[in-house]
């Protein structure tokens, strides 16, 4: 007997990634404010993640229509609807106006307004054009009681029309990003080497490529450093758990450079740091990058022989033109190299390095750069859950930073925080972020004094920021 076909969009691994908020670099769904709402509703169909998609945006989230959606959602809060012709076309998000067609819906459903007005009423709405809208209103109210409703009924009727003011998506939009985030997620968490090399490689991701660096240290995938015989062009999966970062990544190369050791590369490897100079004839500059980006580390050589190698191969072939000419030559290296002159440089002066040349460190993890914090004397990132309602201290690398209006028009700041266990988002509101914003740009690594607020739900939670300031660092000698 043949196996049923699983349902494609009822995988519970999948649904149990996203609503624990681990869908960073999962396209629609990875910003801090979509990762909260898909922890607050707890999501598990993709219906939901379609309205999830919508709720999010300006014109659906007025009037804390998403903290409604979510105990809707979950069973939390009765589904009430203002007249029982509006259930049709609501009851799939619990009675709430999320998509831009349930106002044409509405109009035509209650009122029976005009569906080229109820349009107009709809791009009126989106664009906040407070003047139109009035004399929509009135429009609105005159076909409604045409049609025996009762002027309350109207105004409450209205008023959830009135609601979605601003920018919002239609739910064929909606179903696209909701779609299309599903398999995402689907990828990353059944081939997450692949997904994030992907993610790397394309850059159009929410966070700049060091989020997704910790995210791929969060994962147990590691980076490799650049080597010239696996150029690239892209991020590779190599292994299971391992991405090669290309070559072409390496700030400071040429585009011709790069494309001329694409070229000679697909020809055949290179069987040394001399062949490589002389096939792919880069400038003087370039070799010394790519050796402090580790990409001749696969030769065997240490990095004062390679170094003293370049110097060697620049003074025998000088130019491009006398390179080009060198290549009827067979390459040599050079017999003896005055290694003692120079000395190896440390892990941390690599990490510096690859950090400098391609933006994170692709042979460590980034808190590797920052050796002398007391990390072990703080709460991890992924301990956090085990103090709600507390007040607790925590240490983490500022890896995102935005400043927020309030609605009293005071400003607050979003961060997002990251320790080798994972990341958390962070608020500190006007009060506090008076006091401690400075802090928050001085230092890269940040210690922070909060409370955990829990979701209604208890399957998340936020930090509100008491303090913040430098963090503690490790005794001297240790």
């Amino acid at each position: 007997m043949a196996t049923q076909p699983t349902e494609p969009w009822a995988d519970p691994a999948v649904w149990g990634m996203i609503a624990r908020g681990e869908a960073r670099a999962v396209h629609h769904i990875e910003s801090p404010a979509m990762i909260s709402l898909c922890r607050q509703c707890n999501v598990r169909d993709i219906d939901g993640l379609i309205a999830i998609v919508s709720v999010i945006r300006p014109g659906a989230a007025n009037e804390q229509k998403k903290l409604r959606f979510t105990r809707r959602y979950q069973g939390r809060e009765p589904v009430t609807y203002p007249d029982p012709s509006l259930e049709p076309c609501l009851r799939s998000t619990f009675g709430l106006v999320v998509y831009e067609e349930h106002i044409l819906q509405i109009c035509e459903a209650f009122a029976g307004l005009a569906a080229g007005r109820a349009d107009v009423l709809r791009r009126a709405l989106g664009k906040e054009q407070h003047a139109a809208v009035a004399e929509l209103q009135t429009e609105f109210f005159a076909a409604a009681r045409a049609r025996g409703h009762a002027e309350a009924r109207i105004t409450e009727v209205w008023d959830l029309v009135r609601g979605f003011s601003g920018y919002a998506f239609c739910k064929a939009h909606s179903t696209a990003y909701g779609v299309e985030a599903y398999q995402a997620a689907w990828l990353k968490h059944y081939f997450p080497a692949e997904f994030m090399a992907a993610v790397l490689t394309h850059g159009k991701g929410f966070y700049q490529p060091l989020v997704y660096v910790l995210e791929c240290h969060r994962l147990g995938l590691h980076l490799l450093p650049p080597w010239v015989n696996a150029p690239g062009p892209a991020f590779a999966a190599e292994v299971a758990t391992a991405i090669r970062v290309p070559v072409g990544y390496i700030k400071g190369l040429t585009a011709a450079t790069v494309a001329r050791l694409l070229t000679e590369r697909a020809r055949s490897s290179f069987a040394s740091l001399a062949e490589f100079y002389c096939r792919v004839q880069p400038a003087p500059e370039e070799m010394e990058v790519l050796s402090r980006a580790g990409a001749f580390d696969g030769f065997g050589r240490s990095r004062p022989a390679q170094f003293w190698e370049i110097q060697t191969l620049v003074h025998r072939w000088g130019g491009g033109e006398l390179r080009r000419q060198g290549l009827l030559l067979p390459p040599e290296a050079p017999a003896r190299v005055p290694e003692a002159v120079l000395t190896e440089p440390s892990r941390l002066q690599r990490l510096q390095w690859e950090t400098e040349l391609l933006g994170f460190p692709a042979s460590g993890h980034p808190l590797e750069l920052h050796p002398d914090i007391a990390w072990e004397t703080y709460c991890p990132v992924n301990r956090l859950g085990e103090f709600l309602g507390q007040e607790v201290t925590l240490c983490g690398l500022v890896v995102e930073d935005r400043v927020h209006l309030q609605t009293t028009g005071e400003p607050m700041k979003f961060l997002t925080l990251a320790d080798r266990t994972g990341m958390v988002e962070t608020e500190l509101f006007a009060p506090t972020y008076r006091s401690y914003g400075l802090a928050t740009v001085r230092y890269p690594v940040l210690e922070i004094t909060a409370t955990v607020e829990p979701f209604e739900n208890g399957r998340g939670f936020t930090l509100r920021v008491q303090r913040a300031g430098r963090p503690r660092t490790k005794p001297a000698g240790t």
